[in-house]
């Protein structure tokens, strides 16, 4: 069975969408949504590289439930806090711990920690088909056979742009940015996915929300989007679609197939509170009815 490897970081969240209501204590991070959105492409393993909290057994008693290895993951003492907040406004992640004695919060340059890319044990690496590298700050170490995907880190992108993205992504590899990311790059985040991937000699699958998928590769860009799709909460559909990309890469699934797995995957993570629904589906054989892929232009 081919077997993506997973590597980023657990949460624990509570979560407010302005209109629709709030849920608590709900196990989240990227890691945990990657995991998910992985082990829902039919055919695929899924292991997983990340922090497991000595404070929060419910991580690793969901991982095993599910199959999901967590060999390669490495004990640490606590797990973050988080509110999410979603609103018409836009869409903030606010640490529970205050970062002072004052209530209200003040404005900050924000710095990616020194530790913000964990160690990873070697054993990670070898036997996977497929790699989703979540917010590194370096290229992941794996070997030259396994398809590589990275969810870039905003800090550093907003900070050096291009630049880190050349220091974490080789040609060949899949970066899926998000439509904030490409922001960052470019007012014109189509512009900014064409960029990218012609600078870098990448393929790009830029995750617009709404809009759908636009899939940019060296020849051709096509648009993937949801005829069907029902939004209660957004929390983990970018992390669980991005991994379900390369575990259907990881079965031999051509660019424009696996973006199509990735937005039928984000159906089902949207379609419930945090990672409820996520990990109460069944694996997909093919895409979900109701996602299309168009042809927009050849290059």
């Amino acid at each position: 069975m081919p077997l993506l490897g997973v590597r980023g970081g657990l949460s624990v969240d509570h979560l407010v969408a302005e209109g629709r209501g709030a849920a608590f204590d709900q196990l989240g991070g990227p890691a945990v949504f990657a995991a998910l959105g992985g082990r829902l492409v039919e055919g695929v393993g899924v292991r997983v590289a990340t922090g497991l909290p000595d404070d929060e057994p419910r991580f690793a008693a969901l991982f095993d439930s599910l199959g999901i290895d967590r060999g390669s993951s490495m004990p640490t003492p606590t797990v973050p806090r988080l509110w999410i907040l979603d609103s018409r406004a836009g869409r903030r992640i606010v640490d529970v711990a205050p970062p002072s004695a004052v209530e209200l919060e003040t404005s900050a340059p924000t710095v990616a920690p020194a530790n913000d890319d964990p160690i990873t044990p070697e054993g990670f690496y070898p036997r996977l088909a497929a790699l989703l590298d979540s917010s590194p700050l370096r290229r992941p170490a794996a070997a030259a056979s396994t398809m590589v995907g990275i969810d870039p880190h905003q800090v550093p992108l907003q900070r050096d742009g291009m630049d880190y993205l050349r220091r974490v992504a080789c040609a060949g590899d899949v970066l899926l940015p998000s439509r904030v990311q490409l922001a960052l790059i470019d007012g014109d985040v189509r512009a900014a996915a064409r960029r990218i991937s012609d600078e870098l000699q990448v393929s790009v699958v830029a995750r617009l929300d709404r809009e759908g998928m636009v899939v940019i590769m060296p020849s051709q860009e096509w648009i993937v989007q949801d005829r069907d799709v029902e939004v209660r909460e957004t929390t983990g559909a970018g992390d669980s679609s991005a991994a379900a990309i390369m575990a259907a890469l990881a079965v031999g699934a051509d660019l424009v197939t696996a973006a199509m797995f990735g937005v039928s995957v984000a159906r089902i993570a949207l379609a419930g509170w945090g990672a409820e629904a996520l990990i109460a589906a069944e694996p997909l054989s093919a895409p979900s009815n109701g996602v299309i892929a168009r042809q927009e232009k050849e290059k």
